[in-house]
């Protein structure tokens, strides 16, 4: 008798889990610029990693990181801005990014710079 509830106990505890339903997680979109081009997180990948191939200086690094933290803040406090509309927050934020790579070239010597050109992936 205790060695068929056992059995039926594990049979519904097996049935049970293996009818579970698998669930998928959300897929979070947000209104930002960051559909702003296809591949986008591809391409911020890219550039970290041309930047990583150019031997940059302790300073420089620490200058980089401020650029970023400093367009990090500003990039949410865009998004987070409900008086403006989809398209003025898509223009706002792509001027960011102009901004921020303006910033960063800045930081590097010529040599640098021609280095980061000349690794830049090829438009189609």
């Amino acid at each position: 008798m205790k060695i068929s509830l056992i059995i039926l106990a594990l049979s519904l505890a097996a049935l049970s889990s293996s009818a579970q339903i698998e669930r998928k997680p959300a897929v979070i979109q947000t209104d930002s610029a960051q559909a702003v081009k296809p591949g986008n997180k591809a391409d911020q990948q890219s550039r970290k990693d041309r930047l990583k191939d150019l031997d940059l200086t302790r300073e420089q690094k620490m200058k980089l990181k401020e650029i970023r933290e400093a367009n990090k803040t500003a990039k949410a406090a865009i998004e987070n801005n409900t008086q403006l509309s989809k398209q003025e927050k898509k223009k706002q934020l792509r001027a960011l990014q102009k901004e921020q790579a303006q910033q960063v070239q800045a930081i590097l010597t010529d040599e640098q710079r021609a280095k980061f050109k000349a690794s830049k992936p090829n438009d189609p």
